[in-house]
């Protein structure tokens, strides 16, 4: 006689899985945490170089200067050193040419002082050179990152330690 078996799992071996389960997420999550800091770094960076290289080219291809500057409404120049909240790109005419709103995830941008950037009709700062630090909150290890711009209006990142 044959008796016909039941297919599936007993308590015990569904319990045996569920507890190696949480044994590899429980090592996965920190590892999954870093990897979310990095790409919000990565993120912001790409915005505000995007802006840079925009306000840049707009610079040479208008013959007039451009402004990336800081904001808080999206229209207008805040006058604030704090760029999480936003950054706009204008002309020299002060038309919004591109508006980046305030930065997601509790990013950090912080500048070397300055509240606005400017390129001439060559490409090149008007001003002196700087930098931003892109930080987010609760970074652990190389996550953040440094935008540097320099008189001739170059623009490069380098990655930094919390």
């Amino acid at each position: 006689m044959h008796t016909k078996r039941h297919a599936g799992f007993t308590l015990l071996e569904l319990i045996v899985t569920l507890a190696v389960a949480a044994i590899i997420l429980s090592f996965g999550v920190p590892g999954f945490m870093g990897f979310v800091q990095n790409s919000r770094a990565t993120t912001h960076t790409n915005d505000l170089v995007t802006a840079l290289n925009l306000a840049r080219s707009e610079a040479t291809r208008r013959g007039s200067a451009v402004t990336v500057c800081s904001t808080t409404n999206g229209a207008s120049c805040n006058g604030s050193t704090d760029w999480s909240t936003g950054w706009v790109v204008r002309d020299a005419a002060g038309n919004v040419l591109r508006v980046w709103a305030e930065r997601s995830g509790g990013a950090n941008v912080v500048t070397g002082g300055v509240n606005s950037l400017s390129f001439g009709s060559r490409g090149a700062l008007t001003g002196s050179a700087t930098t931003f630090d892109i930080k987010v909150p609760d970074c652990t290890g190389k996550h953040a990152r440094r935008v540097s711009v320099n008189a001739a209006g170059r623009i490069a990142v380098a990655l930094l330690s919390c």
